[in-house]
């Protein structure tokens, strides 16, 4: 994504007056990491840190640390324009962008999601899965024999988000098949007048960035209130209860999620993090496992890397007895 933030930036007429805050940004990001000892391909830079810094930036006078900011770089102030407007108008600009990246024109691409109802069908239990992503590919699997549960009874200001459609204990009818967390949001999401959490029959497309329910930037995602809130803490109880965690398409950048990893192969000296990558060869498979390892301070037997795609993963013939493969065996009990 930020390859094609650049290359907007560069080609797009509306995009361009935004080049050179936008150079001062990312030369701020680069020159921070080069003060921790970070340099080149090393440091952490997308598009949420991008969009998170500009976020903070746009605080200005409202940022709790303001009052401690003797002065502000003056080239920055005369980019970021009166009352910091520029950044935020910058932000919103990525944010709407964001709203075509993960809609895709052919939904067909997403196909190879309908394996999961694969996959549960053979373990026969309800599927969790917790998204970082913020379109609609796992949803769309869902019919009338196949429910995903998202926290909603419909669509609409009359069907708000609630807690209790993910609580096993208190469900009137059959469970779903897939309990769906998704912990940076989501582009059909928008609060209602009362501040409640709606979900809306299409992608998106029509809510205003501004009012956009999706998580930018490291530090607010465990940000104090709902749905953000409960789906850390069911990310952090599940993956403590969970005998396998099966990581796809995640990049291991997000302190946050990698803490609970981390705690949960603590927790379970038996327990692996099995990691789809699509690694070169075996060499490039076990390195990329060990830099995991290192992230979440773990031996390096704790993290597998199957070399593949996501879409190869989930197309596999043996996908349900690959998952179980790597459960470990429980002791049998004498009586």
């Amino acid at each position: 994504m930020i390859s094609k933030i650049e290359e907007l930036l560069a080609q797009r007429q509306d995009w361009k007056p935004f080049l050179p805050l936008y150079n001062h940004v990312k030369s701020a990001v680069y020159y921070s990491a080069g003060l921790r000892g970070i340099f080149r391909d090393d440091v952490n830079y997308n598009i949420e840190i991008l969009a998170n810094t500009l976020f903070e930036l746009a605080r200005n006078e409202q940022h709790p640390i303001y009052p401690f900011v003797a002065t502000w770089n003056s080239r920055f102030l005369g980019l970021a324009g009166p009352d910091f407007a520029h950044v935020e108008s910058f932000r919103e600009k990525i944010l709407n962008q964001l709203k075509d990246w993960v809609q895709m024109e052919n939904p067909k691409k997403a196909d190879y999601y309908k394996d999961f109802r694969r996959l549960q069908q053979a373990l026969q239990f309800p599927l969790k899965i917790f998204s970082l992503n913020y379109d609609l590919c796992v949803e769309r699997i869902a019919d009338d024999s196949f429910r995903v549960e998202t926290g909603f009874g419909g669509y609409g200001e009359e069907h708000h988000w609630q807690w209790r459609r993910f609580d096993e204990a208190l469900l009137e009818t059959d469970p779903p098949e897939i309990y769906l967390y998704k912990l940076h949001g989501s582009i059909n999401w928008k609060r209602d007048d009362a501040g409640n959490l709606v979900s809306v029959d299409h992608a998106g497309s029509n809510i205003p960035a501004s009012a956009m329910q999706v998580i930018f930037g490291r530090d607010f995602k465990l940000e104090a209130g709902d749905p953000y809130l409960f789906y850390a803490f069911e990310f952090r109880r599940c993956t403590l209860e969970a005998r396998v965690i099966v990581v796809i398409g995640y990049s291991f950048s997000d302190d946050h999620i990698n803490k609970m990893l981390a705690q949960a192969l603590r927790h379970d000296d038996q327990k692996q993090v099995v990691v789809i990558d699509q690694a070169k060869d075996q060499v490039s498979a076990s390195n990329h496992a060990a830099n995991i390892a290192k992230r979440l301070n773990v031996s390096n037997t704790r993290v597998v890397v199957l070399q593949g795609s996501a879409k190869a993963f989930l197309e596999s013939q043996d996908l349900a007895s690959t998952v179980l493969s790597f459960l470990p065996t429980i002791p049998s009990v004498e009586f």
